[in-house]
């Protein structure tokens, strides 16, 4: 993928209009200045789908988030960079998988800035002398890395500063992980799981709501589903619930509760067990 966006860039002086009239300047005072694009404007479209099919695979076997957004690529040279925000709306997880060559970089800046997720009112840090580097994380974007964060999380990339030179810019794929239809393996067939998860879920939120009062994330479950339709055990893939409002529950309580409801489930018998992948979205999810 590097060297398809390398030979992009190649001999400027033949750059046609079809092939390099591609790349929006993405500005918004203030907050954004880069450049992006499709992908596969830029990198040959079988690549582009290995690797997110990776990506896809790794977002529901890991995580248990069933969709990842096709992602974008995006550019920075001197001057480009994003303000602090937050994607509370886009995702649950953002992922960031770079392709920058940053032990040649040439510039400074161009980090993935995260904060750093600890409590500040009520500690002691209240009382010290604190820096910007004190509240968020720097994280490099080495090349070949996959980086992946709540996407709830205030984050920025610096200010880069030094060549305008593409290939010397950094250079990333990036997007997010979401909830989404329940996905199956084994003797289920996908759509009788799907409609029927997506049934006991909607049962499920005013107990949900209640148990989790105060609380928004989504927990992330792999259920084994015997032959008989019974489940017999299961893991836990991502839970992350966070409060949003004073008096919210405990997060344990609510996932304890959670997990209470689940194993009363009931799938239809089958001729062998199935293994079933989905959420339970708590608070406020994320618009589509």
């Amino acid at each position: 993928m590097r060297t398809a966006f390398d030979e992009h860039f190649a001999d400027p002086i033949r750059h046609v209009p079809e092939i390099h009239q591609v790349w929006n300047y993405w500005n918004i005072p203030g907050q954004y200045t880069y450049l992006r694009t499709q992908p596969e404007k830029i990198i040959p479209r079988a690549l582009c789908e290995r690797f997110f099919a990776g990506l896809a695979r790794l977002a529901v076997e890991r995580f248990g988030m069933t969709v990842a957004t096709w992602p974008f690529l995006s550019l920075y040279v001197a001057g480009c960079s994003q303000g602090i925000h937050n994607d509370s709306r886009n995702g649950r997880l953002g992922y960031v998988f770079s392709l920058t060559e940053w032990d040649r970089r040439r510039f400074s800046g161009g980090e993935t800035m995260i904060f750093r997720d600890r409590g500040y009112f009520g500690s002691p840090a209240v009382t010290e002398a604190q820096a910007a580097s004190d509240f968020f994380d720097l994280v490099p974007t080495v090349f070949n890395q996959l980086l992946l964060f709540d996407d709830r999380m205030p984050h920025a990339v610096p200010r880069i500063e030094g060549s305008m030179e593409p290939c010397e810019g950094r250079l990333v794929l990036h997007g997010h992980f979401q909830d989404g239809p329940a996905v199956a393996a084994g003797a289920l067939p996908i759509p009788v799981v799907r409609a029927l998860v997506s049934t006991q879920v909607e049962k499920m939120r005013p107990a949900l709501a209640e148990a989790g009062k105060g609380l928004t994330g989504t927990l992330n479950l792999r259920v084994t589903v015997r032959a008989d339709g019974a489940i017999e055990g299961g893991q836990i893939l991502y839970d992350r619930l966070l409060p949003f409002s004073e008096g919210a529950s405990d997060p344990k309580s609510a996932i304890n509760a959670a997990l209470g409801l689940v194993r009363g489930m009931r799938f239809p018998s089958a001729s062998g067990p199935s293994a079933v992948t989905f959420a339970l979205p708590f608070g406020p999810t994320p618009a589509r």
